[in-house]
C-alpha cells in the first residue's frame, strides 16, 4: 500500500548518477515538495539573488533544463542575513557516514524543518541529494518514509567527473571524493595508500587546500579515491534502502522504467513517468587508467572482498563491478582473486 502522502521520500545518490533527473521528475508533480541537494554547503549562504542565478541553463552540467532555478523550494526558508534556517555547512561532508546510533541534534533539526515546511503545504517531502549514501541509515531510524538509492557504472560516473575538468584543476566532484575519503571512518588504509590526510579548517578551506596539493595528481589516482567512496557509500546505503534503481537501465530498457515507477507509486503514492529518459551515450576515449587494477588495489585495501560477495543486497554492487570492469580472459583475475578471498577455488564453467 502507498505510504502516507506527508511521508517523507529521500533519494541517495553519488555525484554524476542521475539523482538531478529523478529530483526533476518528482518535481513535476504538483503535490510533492522537491528539495534539491538539500546538504549542499551553498545553503549556508543562500540568498534570493543566488537562488535566481543557480538555474540548469546556466550549470554547464548538462541537466535537465524546465527553467525553473534548482532552489526554489528553499525560497520560504532563508534567514534574514542569508542562508537555509538550521543549515551549518558541516553538513555537507562531516560525518558523511554517520551510524545509526551517533547523535545529531543540529542535522535532525535541519532536516525536521524541511519535512515540517512541505507538510505545512500539504505535500510530500522529497529530499534528493548525492552526499547522503553513507547516513541512510541515521535517516531511516529518525525520519522513516521511503528510501531509494541510485547506482550507476563506476567507470562512467567516474568519467562524468573527468570529463568536466578544466585542465589542470580537477572537479569539484573529485575534490569531493578526496576530502571524504581521507576523513572516513573504515576508509583509512584506502586514504593511505593514496597518501591521504584529513584537511584542517571550514569545508571551503579543506577542498582548497586539497585542489592545491592534488590539481595535477594523475587520473588513476582521481579513480582510485572515487572507487573507494563508491563502494563504502554503497555497502552503507544498499541494505537499507526500500528500492534501488540502476540509472543505466532507467533510460534505455522501457520496461525497467516503467516497473520503477510503479515501484515507486506503490511504496510512496506518487506517481512518476520516466519515459523521456535517456542514457548518455559512453564516454569516449581511453584515459591512463588501469580500472580494474585499482579496483581490486582498493578492495583489499578496504577488506571488503567478503562483503561484496556474500549474499544479500551488496551483490547489486558486486555485479555493478563486475560489469563496469571485464576482463578480457575466461577465468579472469579479478574473479580469481575474488574467489580467492571467499576461499574457494573458481573453474572455467563458473567463470
Amino acid at each position: 500500500m502507498p505510504r502516507s502522502s506527508s511521508a517523507p521520500i529521500f533519494v541517495h545518490s553519488g555525484w554524476r548518477c542521475s539523482s538531478t533527473y529523478v529530483w526533476h521528475r518528482f518535481r513535476a508533480v504538483p503535490t510533492v515538495t522537491a528539495y534539491y541537494e538539500p546538504w549542499h554547503e551553498q545553503l549556508a549562504g543562500l540568498t534570493p539573488e543566488r537562488i535566481e542565478r543557480e538555474r540548469p541553463a546556466t550549470s554547464g552540467l548538462r541537466h535537465p533544463n524546465e527553467g525553473l532555478p534548482y532552489l526554489s523550494e528553499f525560497a520560504g526558508l532563508l534567514r534574514p542575513d542569508g542562508g537555509v534556517h538550521g543549515f551549518e555547512t558541516r553538513l555537507a561532508l562531516d560525518e558523511y557516514f554517520l551510524t545509526a546510533d551517533q547523535e545529531d541534534p543540529g542535522q535532525a533539526a535541519y532536516v525536521e524543518t524541511l519535512i515540517a515546511a512541505a507538510r505545512r503545504e500539504g505535500r510530500t517531502p522529497l529530499l534528493a541529494c548525492c552526499r547522503t549514501l553513507g547516513r541512510i541509515c541515521w535517516l531511516r531510524r529518525r525520519f522513516g518514509g521511503t528510501h531509494i538509492v541510485l547506482i550507476r557504472d563506476p567507470v562512467q560516473q567516474w568519467r562524468s567527473f573527468y570529463s568536466l575538468r578544466k585542465r589542470p584543476r580537477p572537479t569539484y566532484f573529485e575534490l569531493c571524493q578526496y576530502v571524504i575519503l581521507s576523513e572516513a571512518a573504515g576508509g583509512e588504509a584506502a586514504a593511505r595508500r593514496l597518501g591521504l590526510q584529513a584537511g584542517k579548517g571550514d569545508l571551503a578551506d579543506r577542498i582548497h587546500a586539497t585542489r592545491k596539493r592534488l590539481k595535477r595528481a594523475p587520473a588513476r589516482m582521481s579513480f582510485a579515491a572515487f572507487l573507494a567512496v563508491y563502494v563504502l557509500s554503497y555497502v552503507a546505503a544498499l541494505p537499507r534502502a526500500d528500492l534501488v534503481i540502476d540509472v543505466d537501465r532507467l533510460g534505455g530498457d522501457p520496461e525497467y522504467a516503467r516497473t520503477m515507477a510503479t515501484a515507486i507509486e506503490v511504496l510512496t503514492g506518487v506517481k512518476l513517468d520516466f519515459a523521456d529518459c535517456r542514457t548518455p551515450p559512453p564516454h569516449a576515449g581511453r584515459l591512463p587508467v588501469d580500472y580494474r587494477k585499482e579496483a581490486v588495489a582498493m578492495i583489499e585495501a578496504l577488506d571488503l572482498s567478503e562483503v561484496l560477495t556474500a549474499p544479500g543486497p551488496i551483490q547489486t554492487l558486486y555485479r555493478k563491478l563486475l560489469r563496469a570492469l571485464p576482463e578480457r580472459e575466461t577465468v579472469t583475475p579479478w574473479r580469481r582473486l575474488l574467489a580467492f578471498w571467499r576461499g574457494k577455488r573458481l573453474s572455467v564453467a563458473e567463470a
